[in-house]
Parts: structure tokens; sequence; C-alpha cells
């Protein structure tokens, strides 16, 4: 049995106590770095309230979890929007208790954990504090605890159960895990790599040990959708090639799910990629492969928004036009109910502002400065309302230098000087392809007569090339 430590400051002794925690699968042992032991935790209560504690949670479980939301007195419902997380995900940590979570979510939780009121708090480690009393430890010395653990270790590994199904609770839990990592907008690009990386291994390795029709199309599925945000943050990173493969293989591996929302998903990241290749040609080819089994609604919204842009690279302002209305008729529909695919939410969602957004990427593409900056304006108001942890950076950030790019075209400098001075400080780690591919625009458009002989719009324009500079070597 394991242990886990921690030091508690206890100012008014003068001393740093060391404390410890089992690690059993009751309660939150095995999470929980916790301050003090036995009656001096919580007995001295007095001693604890004037101290510095120094507590963290180390690993969240589903337990863990369900106690935060206790804690904070809220129901599935509005912990998961507080969390910016799905309802369905809350109610899997609290049948689930002993499930230590995704590595998305631990940043989720850590985050509210770090935002909670003291009230809040207290509650929250007087719970786990109870909770912890409860656990009992299982006496593994002599014969019988050595023989049950060598059994339980065989079993675990027993090659023919392996090969016969795989567990619904694995399952869920991987997707429950692409579903957070897809919700969570705050990660960098390499490291939602990372994650989706992991997630799919696990999901192959899974999917080679089954052989259940219904089991390997939920694999299947969260294949796809793994190997998407793949694709997604390989070419944030600056790697085409490798992003287009691993896009073509999130297509197949959501054809093989029969899943034809996350197909449509596909095709439209893929027509991206090419709109980014400078490409439209190709990009509306595959617009035409899509229409064909795209359910209606949330699908075509987002395949004719992407298509816009198409139209746009192409120079032709009555094309986005006329793709943006076939968007505004999709909507209507999409209005109706939830698309299979969209209620996973994140990326895998197109919701009115990232419509806007990608509607005002097309106007600026044709020159259309006064169109695109209201949709900038909207898409950043709609954003403003999400809940923090469930705004997408690069797409809000994508968003502000297109409104840049917009009031220049307007000729409204001042303005855009605002919309650009978050981003002209944004660290390089985080200016990925796509960030660098708008702020590129705006450096174009600086270069106009209209903005050589203004002294502000030259400095700024020196920002941008020193911006540009330093993102380009920080991907080298």
């Amino acid at each position: 049995m394991g242990f886990l430590f921690a030091k508690v400051l206890l100012p008014d002794f003068g001393s740093i106590w060391p404390t410890s925690i089992t690690d059993g699968n009751q309660g939150l042992a095995g999470s929980l770095v916790w301050p003090g032991n036995g009656s001096a935790r919580w007995g001295q209560r007095d001693a604890i309230e004037r101290a510095e504690v120094a507590v963290k949670i180390e690993q969240w479980t589903g337990r863990s979890a369900s106690l935060l939301q206790q804690a904070a007195g809220m129901t599935n419902e509005g912990f998961a929007e507080w969390l910016g997380v799905s309802v369905r995900t809350v109610a899997y940590w609290r049948s689930r208790p002993a499930t230590i979570l995704g590595r998305a979510n631990q940043e989720i939780l850590a985050t509210a954990l770090g935002r909670i009121s003291d009230v809040v708090s207290r509650r929250f480690w007087n719970l786990a504090g109870e909770s912890h009393d409860s656990l009992e430890e299982f006496p593994a010395e002599g014969g019988v605890g050595r023989l049950l653990a060598k059994a339980a270790e065989f079993m675990s590994e027993d090659r023919l159960l392996a090969s016969c199904s795989v567990s619904v609770e694995s399952r869920d839990l991987l997707q429950e895990e692409v579903d957070s990592l897809a919700r969570c907008g705050g990660m960098s690009a390499s490291e939602t790599f990372g994650v989706a990386y992991e997630i799919c291994e696990n999901a192959r390795a899974l999917a080679y040990s089954s052989r259940r029709p219904r089991e390997l199309v939920d694999l299947y599925l969260i294949l796809a959708q793994s190997v998407g945000l793949m694709a997604s943050s390989a070419f944030d990173l600056g790697f085409w090639r490798e992003s287009a493969t691993l896009a073509r293989a999130s297509t197949q591996y959501a054809d093989l799910a029969g899943h034809a929302s996350m197909k449509a998903w596909t095709y439209g990241l893929r027509m991206t990629l090419h709109n980014w290749r400078n490409e439209p040609g190709v990009a509306l080819d595959l617009l035409a492969k899509a229409l064909i089994g795209a359910p209606e609604g949330e699908s075509k919204f987002r395949l004719h928004h992407i298509a816009a842009r198409s139209r746009a690279i192409l120079g032709d302002s009555v094309g986005v036009a006329e793709m943006l209305s076939h968007a505004r008729r999709d909507r209507d529909v999409a209005a109706g109910g939830p698309d299979d695919l969209g209620e996973f939410g994140g990326e895998f969602s197109f919701g009115v502002a990232r419509a806007e957004a990608c509607a005002a990427a097309a106007w600026l593409d044709v020159s259309e400065g006064k169109k695109a900056a209201k949709c900038t304006s909207e898409a950043l108001r709609l954003y403003r309302n999400m809940p923090e942890v469930r705004r997408p950076y690069s797409q809000v950030a994508g968003t502000q230098i297109d409104l840049g790019a917009a009031c220049l075209l307007t000729g409204d400098r001042d303005a855009a000087v605002s919309a650009l001075r978050s981003i002209l400080d944004l660290p390089q780690q985080k200016r990925n392809t796509s960030l660098v591919g708008r702020m590129s625009k705006v450096s174009h458009i600086l270069a106009a007569p209209q903005w050589r002989k203004d002294a502000v719009a030259g400095q700024v324009a020196e920002e941008v090339s020193l911006w540009l500079s330093g993102a380009s070597r920080s991907r080298t």
C-alpha cells in the first residue's frame, strides 16, 4: 500500500508537520495530499483556520469531483454548466467514484477549485475529511493476502478475457476523455495533441482486443474523434502533411463507425486545411462529397460556412453570399433539434459564435470590411458569454485578429490597435498556424498606401512583423 506525503505549515506553532494518506480505493485516498492526521486534522479547527495549509488534489476522482459539487450545492445541470462539461459526464463521475479522471478534466476541476469561495472551500475539505476518515485498509499480509493479490494480478492480465469483450466502463471512460478534451479550449495545440494521441492509442488497443460489433462501433467513433483532434492540432503546430493524413484517417474511422455527422465533420476539417493551403478548388470538391451523406442541420450549416471561405479565396463575393444563405437555411433546420455530434460540444459543435467568426473571415478575404467587422463583433460577444473554461482560445484570438483587420479596412485605426493589443502580447507558444495566417493578413493591410504615412500604424506594423518572426522561430 503506497503513500502520498505532504507538509503543512502552521505558523502559530513555528513548525512543519509531515503528514500522509493511504492510497486505497475508497474516499479520496490516492487523490488528496492531506493536512494533519487523526484529531489534529479537524479537531484543532481554530489552529487550522489560522494556518496556511498547503493542500492540493493530486488526482481528481469521481468521488472528489462529486464532493466539490456537493460542497457547491449544485445540481448536475448547474455543476456541468459551471465547469463546461456535459451533464452526462457529471452523472458518470457520481456513478463511478473510484474512477481517476482524464487530464483535461483534471485541469478543469483544478481551475474550479482555485476559484471557489472560502466558505465552499472549507465545506469541500470538511466533506473530503469525512470521506477520508471512513477508509478501511484491507490487511494484505499473510498467506491469504498474498494469494488474493496473485489471483487478482493473474485475472487482470488474462488474455482469454481480454480478447472477448471491452468493458462498458472502459469505453465510457475513453468517450468521456475525448468529450472533455474537445471542450477544453484553454489547452495549447501541443498539449491537445498529446492527450488526443494517448486516447487514440488506448482506443486502438481496445479495438484490437474486441470481437463485438457494437463495441467496435463505439471505439471507431472515439478513434475518429481523437484522430480528428490530432489532425486539427497538428495543423495548428504547422505540420500540414501530417495533419492531412490524420484528417483522412479520421474520415475512415467515422465511416467505419457509421456516424454520418462525424464523417461530415472530418470533411469540413479537410476543407479547412485545403483553404489554408490556398487550395479552395480541392475544398469545394470535398464539399460536394460531404453533402451527399451529411445530415440536415448543423452538419451542413458548418460545411456551408467553410465553403463560404473557399469561395472568398477565389475572390467570389457572390459565391460567399450564396453559401452563407444556404447556411442560414441550415441553421433554421438545426434549431429543430440537436445534432448527434454537436451534443458532444466543444470542437465538435458549430455554434453561432463560430459561424459568425467563419463568415467574418470569408468577408475579409473579399475586402468587405464593414461586414467582417459586424460578424467579428457578434462572434466575440457570444464567446465572452461562454464560461471561461469553455472558451476556445485559438478561435477567440483569431476572431480578435480578424476584428483588427476589419477595422483597418474600414479606416478605424484606433479600434484596430485596441483589437490587436492583447494578441500582440500573446506568448510565442500560443501563436499557432491559424493565428499566424490571420496576423499575416493584418501585416498585408498595414502595407497599403493609406497606412504608410501614419506613424501609429507604422509602429503597429513593426510590432506585427516582430510578432510574426517570433512565431516563426517558436515553430522551428
